[in-house]
């Protein structure tokens, strides 16, 4: 974690990125403490700004404030995981769904970009790369929606999907079946068919949740020790 150093956003705005990027990288683990006074240390500002960015985090689920006992990274259930893509799937469709309406020959080129980029990996390196454009093709179609208020639900998804690392990229059989299914979405939006493109975005969320839950054990892995509710997966198997 790097002190904060700029003056063109507040002190709390600067926390509040800082923090939520250290979560989503996972450098506190789910279920860790946060622990006001360290931060602030660490930061090189005081606790107020810090105690304003712990707030906004827990506000968009990625924190849980426990009185008497501090802040926490929120820690996923297995309840948590499928509700999370039962709302995803809703909230992508409807995306897809607007989007559709909306498509025209520059959306179309970067999406077709991004399935260009679907490799089928080979090593590591590779696996990143199809995981960034994976996010890049979704991110793509949910602001070519236009809806801001949706535009901003499936963001706070997003991040918790980024967090727990809730991806079936690199799991055996998938990777030649979701190059697939991106394309048929493609497809369907280059055709401007407002049904088959919710259909379609439905259907590849919904093969993504059932890899997950398959595998539920092994997002679920590696939290935090001290997290009140003791809901820590300490004998978690791959």
């Amino acid at each position: 974690m790097a002190k904060i150093r700029h003056i063109t956003l507040s002190l709390g705005n600067q926390a509040y990125q800082e923090m939520k990027r250290i979560i989503l990288k996972r450098q506190i683990p789910p279920g860790g403490k946060l622990n006001e006074g360290e931060l602030a240390k660490t930061l090189g500002i005081s606790r107020t700004p810090v105690r304003e960015a712990i707030n906004r985090l827990e506000k968009e689920g990625l924190v849980e404030i426990f009185p008497q006992r501090g802040a926490f990274v929120v820690q996923f259930s297995e309840k948590d995981v499928y509700e999370l893509f039962l709302i995803r799937e809703n909230l992508e469709g409807l995306a897809a769904y607007l989007a559709a309406a909306k498509m025209n020959e520059r959306h179309q080129a970067k999406l077709n970009s991004c399935v260009q980029g679907f490799e089928e990996p080979f090593s590591e390196e590779d696996t990143r790369r199809y995981a960034r454009e994976d996010f890049k093709f979704h991110q793509t179609i949910v602001a070519i929606s236009e809806a801001r208020r949706l535009i901003n639900l499936i963001s706070t998804l997003h991040d918790h999907i980024r967090m727990f690392r809730l991806t079936t990229i690199g799991l055996s059989g998938r990777m030649k079946a979701s190059l697939a299914e991106h394309r048929q979405i493609l497809a369907a939006l280059e055709k401007r068919d407002p049904e088959e493109s919710e259909q379609r975005m439905r259907q590849h969320i919904r093969n993504v949740r059932d890899g997950v839950m398959a595998n539920i054990n092994f997002f679920l892995s590696n939290g935090g020790n001290d997290h009140p509710t003791g809901r820590r997966k300490s004998n978690a198997t791959v």
